[in-house]
């Protein structure tokens, strides 16, 4: 069987993408989600094969683009917010709508979602034919391809599903723009994702190599099988809780994979070296490969324009994205993981205090009208969400490390699936089996973040660590669905909205260029 390093080999599946489909930037969507190359006339060489196998998973280069999924689903929790700092940011309301729950169909970011999402599929069922048609691959190789392609294919549909609600089931490599599909109900989204990631478990390797990373393996496939049971109850209205403990025991029990020593080693800027990429990193975006659009700039998307002087960023930054006070305080001061107030050399999920360049001397911001002055302090508090939230106001998001130097794109590999997740989703799985055994697995996320045991957890204690240990890897509006505390919930500048909420709006391109679309209730 074939061991395809993608890393190595993304450059070859950035130019089949390329051939197949045009890769648009994260604020310039195009609704066309075809072009003229297809499953029919693709070149079937085993080169060929090969970079088109690949270029299914370079659509995920685009996920923690602003302005699109990443952005709708962390804007929306109580997280993370885009604050109105005067004329920046205002974008014409739509991230102040975002995070009220506010939105509506005409709102740009939910229809760049959804165009995403739907390209990804897109990409996957052009792979999926040309494999199943290819004579150049022995059949070995033919079944692992599609092994892996079909499970990302479920992976996208997840996504579309938890986002959209009933959405366009679509399997077939054909031209969008002369289809108006129609919606499937949420359960038969459910059933055929269950279906396509049990149908190929059998065909996924078990090792967890190079050659595996970055990659759909059989491991990943029971987690994504996991989040999907974890949440069935919301999807189709019956739990599956006991599936969902079933499928992460398969992966615990298998003793691969393994929590780090250091937490912030998953998100290093050379997280795909050493132990994080073979311990805990189960399926990652591999950004610091070469030739990519668009790539993850979330140190442009949240720090303060002069905060390149502590960096010495390439490109000045757009001081957006920051967090909440009330989730920046969720974390006890002892937690390894929050981070140091006003110190940028020590890692942690935040940015806060007063900040100094990268000589020592502090970063000023001469025209603020913060009530500190000119220093630069990023406070956790923020005074407002609109019009005029202060420049400085609200802690960063500083998970993943920032090397000096650095371009607008960081090298950080963005992990979708880590193994930490397993443990805490075992750990729910127990708990509301009314089992006992969940607060071991709640203790061993805790101890590497130097925090006492728990002597018992209750679901909500669960849902709070899931929220610190998780921070921005775009889980938490849909734990919080889970929970029952998303659309009723009430955080900073947030209050109940109807439960309708807890599904996006139906963008409204799609519904006026698909008749048989219909808009989710409560829009």
């Amino acid at each position: 069987m074939m061991k395809i390093n993608f890393k190595k080999n993304v450059a070859v599946a950035a130019m089949m993408l390329a051939l197949a489909l045009p890769f648009n930037s994260c604020t310039d969507l195009d609704p066309e989600l075809y072009s003229d190359l297809s499953s029919s006339n693709f070149p079937t060489g085993q080169g060929d094969i090969i970079g088109l196998y690949l270029s299914a998973y370079t659509r995920l280069f685009p996920m923690m683009n602003h302005n699109s999924y990443m952005s709708i689903q962390e804007v929306s929790s109580d997280e993370i917010v885009i604050p109105v700092r005067g004329s920046d940011w205002f974008d014409g309301g739509i991230w102040v709508r975002t995070h009220r729950l506010t939105f509506d169909p005409t709102d740009a970011q939910f229809n760049n979602a959804w165009v995403f999402l739907y390209q990804g599929v897109q990409q996957a069922n052009l792979v999926i034919q040309t494999i199943e048609n290819a004579d150049a691959i022995q059949d070995e190789d033919k079944v692992a391809f599609l092994s892996e392609i079909r499970s990302l294919r479920a992976y996208w549909y997840m996504l579309l599903m938890d986002a959209f609600g009933n959405v366009p089931l679509i399997t077939e490599d054909s031209d969008l723009t002369d289809l108006s599909p129609m919606q499937a109900t949420r359960s038969e989204i459910f059933n055929y994702i269950e279906s396509e990631l049990v149908g190929a478990g059998p065909g996924l390797t078990r090792d967890k190599s190079t050659a595996t990373y970055g990659k759909i393996n059989y491991w990943v496939n029971r987690a994504l099988l996991s989040r999907l049971y974890l949440n069935a109850e919301v999807y189709t209205g019956t739990s599956r809780i006991a599936d969902a403990e079933s499928m992460v025991d398969e992966i615990i029990n298998s003793g691969v994979y393994s929590l780090t020593t250091d937490y912030f080693e998953n998100f290093a800027a050379d997280n795909d070296q050493g132990f994080a990429s073979t311990s805990e990193n189960m399926w990652v975006i591999p950004y610091d490969a070469p030739a990519i659009a668009g790539g993850f700039n979330i140190a442009q998307m949240t720090l303060h324009y002069n905060s390149q002087e502590t960096f010495n960023l390439q490109e000045q930054p757009w001081n957006g994205y920051c967090s909440l006070s009330e989730f920046y305080n969720s974390y006890d001061d002892e937690d390894l993981r929050k981070g140091e107030y006003g110190n940028h050399t020590v890692r942690g999920n935040f940015l806060a205090g007063p900040q100094v360049k990268a000589n020592g001397d502090p970063v000023l911001d001469g025209t603020a009208d913060d009530p500190g002055g000119e220093p630069l302090v990023y406070t956790v508090e923020l005074n407002a969400l609109e019009p005029n939230a202060y420049r400085q106001a609200g802690a960063r998001v500083f998970k993943f490390e920032i090397p000096a130097g650095a371009p607008n794109t960081l090298p950080n590999d963005f992990p979708i699936v880590r193994y930490s997740e397993v443990l805490l989703t075992k750990a729910e799985a127990l708990a509301r089996q009314n089992k006992e055994g969940a607060e071991m697995m709640v203790n061993m996320v805790r101890d590497r973040a130097g925090l006492d045991d728990l002597d018992q957890v209750s679901l909500d204690d669960i849902l709070a660590e899931r929220g610190r240990e998780l921070f921005f890897e775009i889980l938490r509006r849909t734990d919080l669905i889970r929970y029952g505390k998303f659309a009723s919930g009430e955080w900073d500048f947030k209050t109940s909205v109807p439960e309708s909420r807890n599904l996006f709006p139906i963008p409204a391109p799609q519904l006026n260029a698909n008749p048989n679309l219909q808009q989710n209730d409560g829009y």
